[in-house]
């Protein structure tokens, strides 16, 4: 009897919900429930880490015991897993995947290096993990040319906004500062005490390779033997190992800086409340922060500046005494050396916040995209990362040759029966488009026969979400949630939710079939998708 937990960590039994022989087993909060997909089909198990993803996929794998295994993420933002309403650890997690797949992933997959995606990926939350095979984007590809000019990019920025910190912090512009901290740790995994070692070590030429994001990639990748394989969009149709029929379509992310720098949705594409830049961020153009650019060590107080001993005469002959504001030269006369403009006030680091945002975004962009085909020209599960709109425009701009057969992004979406939910449901992560055209978007998505088994999963706690002043995100984005549910007839998972108790529009035709297939636990969901 397929069971489902109340938010108090109770469980109990789903209204008249009988599964059928062999395909959901009696879930409890016991490390020894397997997870196994029926013949021919999937089995989806979205565990409760936080605000963040982690996934465990199992296909059809040669032995009927031996289930093909996928891990795609495991991260979450520190604080969201104490938000649920039965807190749930990481350590915990990882030790419930080991004991599920005993201890061997035939396939482990990052979708991209941010904090709420990779940082419960150490050797102590998966003591003794085995994986067969490891897949990253080509942004990881070190002899990707395109990848390197990203990498120093992001390197040039991730110097600026610690040095921005520091300055900031000088300044006594604490508020500001920890504006760009937040950011920092999504890129970094790292708390504010380690950012200065970090700078140091890229300062000297070095890649900050001791940041938590980094080292918890190199512990999946040392997790297999052999080197990751480095994914393309388009390229060609991917054999999942160890499973005997899954296949998996890379979508993204583009093989384009300016596609990854294309962040937000346009006209069509949004779901109309929020979607402003900035919105679902919580850090808009009205909220960045403000300050000294430059590092504490370079940084002496306005109103020092002037009589400062060592440096009093060079500000007052090149940046004015303080007192006379000259703003432009008379006509035909040379600019004078002191002339206002020359001065950086603590109002011009508003860029700062910009560019961390920016930067955070330009990550998520990055995101590696991927379509599981549970078998040829069957239903397809669609894990996004946190893709971006670039990213989503990119996906129909190719096709795959399958066999002399092309296959398309719209065909793919549109046998979409399962839609990991991109960006725990921000304004730009998914897009909302028209069913008549060929662009990605949800209305594309569960065309025909594949609409009545559609299901969302949305990682999202929204208690910690809506803590203000941070992070004050719009996660998930109401809009968007709602257009989830309609669609979905009220498929909809959610971390921080219990199953739904009730269909929504054209779902009660088939809610009974949902409620067999569906388990909850306060650990996680478990979803089993027939062949």
């Amino acid at each position: 009897m397929a069971r489902k937990s109340k938010p108090d960590g109770k469980t109990k039994k789903a209204k008249n919900s009988k599964p059928p022989a062999g395909h959901m087993p009696d879930t409890t909060h016991d490390p020894d429930v397997p997870l196994r997909p029926p013949p021919g089909g999937a089995a989806v198990r979205m565990y409760r880490v936080g605000h963040g993803d982690c996934f465990l996929i199992a296909f059809e794998g040669e032995k009927p015991e031996k289930p093909a295994y996928v891990l795609i993420d495991c991260g979450y933002k520190p604080g969201s897993p104490g938000k649920l309403a039965q807190p749930t650890k990481v350590k915990e997690i990882g030790a419930h995947i080991i004991k599920t797949t005993g201890g061997f992933v035939d396939l482990g997959v990052v979708t991209h290096e941010h904090q709420d995606h990779v940082n419960g990926l150490t050797s102590g939350n998966f003591p003794g993990l085995k994986v067969g095979k490891v897949w990253f984007a080509w942004t990881e590809n070190p002899k990707d040319d395109l990848a390197n000019q990203l990498r120093k990019k992001f390197k040039d920025r991730l110097l600026g906004l610690i040095d921005s910190r520091a300055g900031l912090l000088g300044l006594g512009k604490s508020d500001a500062a920890e504006t760009l901290e937040w950011y920092l740790e999504f890129e970094l995994g790292e708390g504010p005490d380690d950012f200065n070692g970090l700078q140091h070590l890229a300062a000297a030429g070095k890649d900050p390779a001791s940041s938590a994001t980094k080292v918890a990639m190199k512990f999946l990748r040392d997790c297999a033997p052999g080197d990751p394989e480095y994914l393309y969009p388009h390229q060609k149709v991917l054999t999942v190992p160890g499973a005997t029929k899954a296949r998996a379509f890379v979508l993204g992310p583009p093989h384009d800086i300016d596609k990854i720098d294309d962040l937000d949705p346009v006209g069509d594409e949004t779901f109309g409340d929020g979607h402003a830049v900035g919105a679902g961020t919580g850090v808009g153009p009205r909220s960045l922060p403000k300050g000294s650019p430059f590092s504490r060590r370079h940084t002496i107080p306005l109103d020092q500046a002037f009589a400062d001993a060592g440096c009093g005469k060079f500000f007052s002959d090149y940046y004015g005494d303080g007192t006379i504001i000259v703003n432009e030269a008379a006509d035909g006369d040379q600019v004078p050396p002191n002339i206002a403009w020359r001065r950086l006030t603590a109002d011009d680091a508003a860029d700062a916040g910009a560019l961390a945002l920016a930067m955070n975004n330009a990550t998520n962009n990055a995101s590696l995209v991927l379509a599981f085909e549970i078998s040829k020209g069957g239903k397809v599960l669609l894990f996004v990362g946190d893709a971006q709109a670039g990213n989503w425009r990119s996906w129909s701009e190719g096709t795959f040759d399958d066999g002399g057969t092309k296959i398309s992004a719209k065909d793919l979406l549109g046998r979409t029966v399962l839609y990991k939910v991109g960006h725990h449901g921000s304004h730009n992560a998914t897009l909302r488009g028209k069913a008549s055209s060929n662009a990605a978007s949800l209305a594309i998505m569960a065309a025909g026969e594949y609409a009545a088994e559609f299901v969302a999963m949305i990682t999202a706690v929204e208690a910690w979400a809506h803590q203000k002043p941070k992070p004050d995100w719009n996660h998930p984005l109401p809009a968007i949630k709602s257009a989830l549910v309609e669609k979905a007839g009220g498929r909809v998972l959610q971390t921080d939710s219990s199953v739904p108790d009730k269909p929504v529009g054209a779902g009660a035709a088939s809610w009974q079939a949902f409620l067999n297939r569906v388990a909850e636990t306060p650990l996680y969901f478990d979803l089993i998708i027939d062949g």
